[in-house]
């Protein structure tokens, strides 16, 4: 029998995942979804048209916006393992990760065509037994780093418990990349100072999670915690990133929209002023030497459940600071990808074609980076991160043109 699962939105269900015989996924809007009056938004891209059948892609298993929604990486790796999952099957994997989703979807398997009564265990999965499962793995979050949903209280984390979900994203430490939680916990709290709008994080060592199989980071290490604005005392709010927004594949998230093509979809899926918060977004971008701002860390919320407003600031990491090859953005700004080749230039490209103002645009520029470099010297000494990494920092603004005119960042 073919597996399907329900889709809720709120825990209001809005449609059903259902498998194919040829082996590929289809996705239907229900009728009494499309007519709730108001209707939370499930995603942009339904919203184009909402009678379509959503398929998955030739050698995907799931449609572009759920595929998006499963683990990556280790993380995948990591989860399989625990639940006893075919690996690659990633209709199982999503109902087994299910109720603890990124943003207010759920998913629940349908035991069955005629009864459609539903249940939180996985289709096809090997494990009938819980206590041979961690059910603190039944999350999903992506990206390659590994990272877990947990629970904090005080100065303690823990894997969530069966039937609950965690609150706080916690990011371990990386033996490719050293130092990396002390790194993006830096960038947020610079961030904070000048004035965007950054989650609650906190840096605890690794010794300070509770339960935890300590095969997954090294002692002595630090791990980097994050209050996910996707969950409220009460509720849980709705999110998608710009790759689901635009109904893309998740290995899509480089190169296939530019920086620049970016002001007329804010302004499609927001409004006017959230334009100039864009600009002011890749001004930090180039300024923490980021080159990892791929649109899976660009996120709309719904905080009304219709409207689309910006997800707070998140995965800003300075990569400049470990020694890569690629010294390029993820995406092409003002036409250039290069950091040596980003100047005011390339900003008043961006400005053009996002339709601001041009001394407005620029105005905006220039106020963000004078707010960075005093932010900076503000609290530069009380940061966490290593000296190499502010050393690294440092010469990068000496390399890019527009940072380099912008003077010294001491």
């Amino acid at each position: 029998m073919s597996r399907r699962l329900e889709v809720l939105l709120h825990d209001q269900p809005v449609g059903t995942l259902s498998e194919m015989p040829g082996g590929g996924v289809e996705f239907r809007l229900f009728d009494t979804y499309r007519e709730l009056v108001p209707r939370p938004v499930l995603g942009q891209k339904f919203e184009d048209d909402l009678e379509r059948v959503h398929y998955s892609r030739k050698g995907l298993r799931l449609p572009d916006f759920f595929a998006n929604l499963t683990p990556e990486g280790r993380l995948r790796d990591i989860i399989e393992d625990s639940a006893g999952l075919e690996t690659g099957d990633d209709l199982a994997l999503l109902a087994f990760v299910g109720r603890d989703l990124p943003g207010a979807v759920t998913v629940r398997s349908l035991e069955d065509e005629g009864a459609g009564s539903s249940s939180n265990e996985s289709p096809g999965s090997a494990v009938e037994d819980d206590e041979a499962v961690n059910e603190g793995l039944r999350f999903s979050l992506a990206g390659v780093q590994l990272k877990f949903s947990m629970l904090r209280e005080a100065e303690k984390l823990t894997l969530p418990a069966k039937d609950s979900s965690g609150e706080w994203i916690v990011k371990l430490d990386s033996p490719t990349f050293p130092h990396l939680p002390e790194n993006e916990y830096s960038m947020l709290e610079w961030a904070r100072a000048a004035g965007f709008d950054v989650p609650e994080c906190h840096l605890h060592r690794v010794e300070d999670i509770e339960g935890f199989p300590r095969s997954y980071a090294p002692s002595g290490t630090r791990v980097l915690a994050i209050r996910r604005y996707d969950r409220l005392p009460e509720e849980r709010v709705h999110q998608e990133d710009f790759v689901q927004a635009l109904g893309l594949p998740p290995k899509r998230k480089f190169g296939q929209l530019t920086y620049d093509a970016m002001p007329g979809l804010v302004r499609r899926f927001i409004n006017e002023e959230a334009v100039e918060e864009l600009v002011r977004r890749l001004v930090f971008v180039v300024a923490c030497g980021n080159n990892d701002a791929h649109l899976k860390n660009w996120s709309l919320v719904y905080p009304d459940k219709i409207r689309a407003r910006w997800s707070p600031l998140y995965d800003q990491v300075a990569t400049v600071a470990w020694e890569i090859p690629d010294r390029r953005l993820a995406l092409k700004l003002g036409g250039e990808e290069a950091f040596s080749r980003i100047d005011r230039a390339a900003f008043e490209r961006l400005i053009e074609r996002a339709k601001i103002e041009r001394g407005r645009g620029m105005e905006l520029l220039d106020k963000t980076l004078e707010e960075l470099r005093t932010a900076w010297r503000a609290i530069t000494r009380d940061l966490p991160i290593p000296q190499e990494h502010i050393a690294a920092l440092r010469e990068h603004w000496r390399k890019v043109p527009l940072l380099r005119a912008a003077g010294a960042l001491d």
